[in-house]
């Protein structure tokens, strides 16, 4: 599996609990070039995901738009993973959520 980061994106509702002037200035860079939206990192996503150029990654590739990206050790640390995962089905067990 490879990951995908689109980088920030306004636009997306993230921010629907912040105040409405910094919501206005979110929706404003949304209109930069270079900064991402869902209208611009949508074709990214899928270019990542079906593209020959992108066929050579390797499970835990970390592409951020369209850079190959070096990931700090710790995102390869499996035991780590595990616990993580334990911990969200745990915590979803408590919510009363089913597998």
């Amino acid at each position: 599996m490879s990951v995908f980061e689109p980088g920030w994106m306004p636009g997306t509702a993230l921010g629907r609990s912040v105040p409405a002037a910094f919501q206005a200035m979110s929706r404003a860079l949304g209109r930069v070039p270079g900064v991402s939206t869902p209208r611009r990192s949508g074709p990214l996503l899928a270019a990542m995901a079906l593209d020959d150029e992108w066929a050579h990654l390797h499970e835990g590739a970390f592409v951020v738009k369209t850079k190959l990206t070096e990931v700090q050790p710790v995102a390869h640390d499996r035991d780590r993973e595990r616990r993580l995962w334990e911990a969200t089905a745990e915590l979803l067990e408590r919510a009363g959520a089913s597998r």
